[in-house]
């Protein structure tokens, strides 16, 4: 990927749906652009209350934008946000993570504002997608398959992730990729991992799209902060219980059994992850899906902590 100092600002936006492990492959990206004697910046967006994604291994400040999307309510956010590091010049690079919700062509309009558009340069857009879930967005409502399929329409990079779990004879599926997008470099991945040589043979074309507001008025989300530690075995049957409209579930939580250990807890697709860390973080969770009952998840949440 060459050419990427300029006078302007680069900028490049990662996109991709809930859980298609857009942070695994910033950790790689970070790295190959300090290698390249860039001064990243990160701007990640969450659509909860917290920043559960700021897990970079490299040291680099990360700005976050939360409690909505910067394609829709937040916008102006991101704009602000990008006039003071054009002001204070102390990066060539602003690379922003989309939340899995955001449309990227609403974030190329921002960066596109009258009032930056000389200072940064078009945006390079990079798309991950779970193999899994891409296969299978037609089991989605309409308008989260169109979002889906939206976010890899304009990209100039796709990476199809998590290849190692699923099977050789469905990979043929992935094909299909290219009827959405017939102009895009497409890289096969596991965990997010592209070498740096990969990346140097990538086109920095310019998309063509129309400018289509994003709309995912079905998707909504839930927080819930717990006020003390929950019982484990209650927490994993309601994580195993969840209906099939829950996308994606993200946050941290502390159990009765160890009550000294924050456990960081990630769900995406009917498939669990949690690991133990060793920051302090607010104990919150943030549930997002199609159509969900927030009432009635709450009440279950509610019930896990007074159990």
């Amino acid at each position: 990927m060459t050419g990427l100092k300029k006078e302007k600002l680069a900028v490049t936006i990662v996109t991709g749906f809930l859980g298609s492990g857009k942070t695994t492959f910033l950790d790689n990206y970070i790295q190959y652009l300090l290698h390249q004697d860039e001064k990243p910046q990160l701007i990640v967006n969450e659509v909860g209350n917290f920043d559960a994604n700021n897990q970079l291994s490299h040291d680099i400040n990360v700005i976050p934008i939360l409690n909505g999307c910067v394609c829709c309510d937040l916008k102006q956010d991101l704009l602000i946000q990008m006039k003071q590091l054009i002001a204070n010049r102390q990066t060539d690079h602003i690379v922003i993570e989309a939340t899995g919700i955001a449309n990227p062509i609403e974030i190329v309009a921002a960066c596109q504002d009258p009032d930056i558009i000389d200072e940064v340069a078009q945006p390079f857009i990079i798309g991950i997608a779970d193999a899994s879930t891409f296969m299978a967005r037609e089991s989605y409502t309409q308008q989260t398959k169109q979002l889906m399929e939206e976010q890899l329409k304009v990209c100039s990079l796709i990476l199809v992730n998590k290849m190692d779990l699923i099977s050789n004879a469905s990979r043929e599926n992935l094909s299909l990729l290219r009827t959405i997008n017939d102009k895009a470099t497409i890289f096969y991945t596991k965990y997010g991992q592209i070498t740096e040589a990969q990346l140097n043979t990538v086109s920095h074309q310019n998309v063509q799209f129309e400018h289509i507001h994003g709309n995912h008025l079905n998707i909504n989300t839930l927080n819930y902060t717990f006020t003390s530690p929950i019982d484990r075995r209650l927490f994993y049957q309601f994580i195993l219980r969840l209906p099939e409209n829950v996308l994606r579930l993200k946050g941290f939580v502390k159990f009765r059994d160890e009550p000294e250990i924050i456990y960081e807890f990630q769900y995406a697709f009917g498939v669990p992850n949690y690991q133990p860390i060793e920051c302090d973080k607010n104990l919150t969770i943030v549930i997002i899906g199609e159509y969900l009952d927030v009432e009635r998840i709450k009440n279950k949440l509610d019930m896990l902590q007074f159990t």
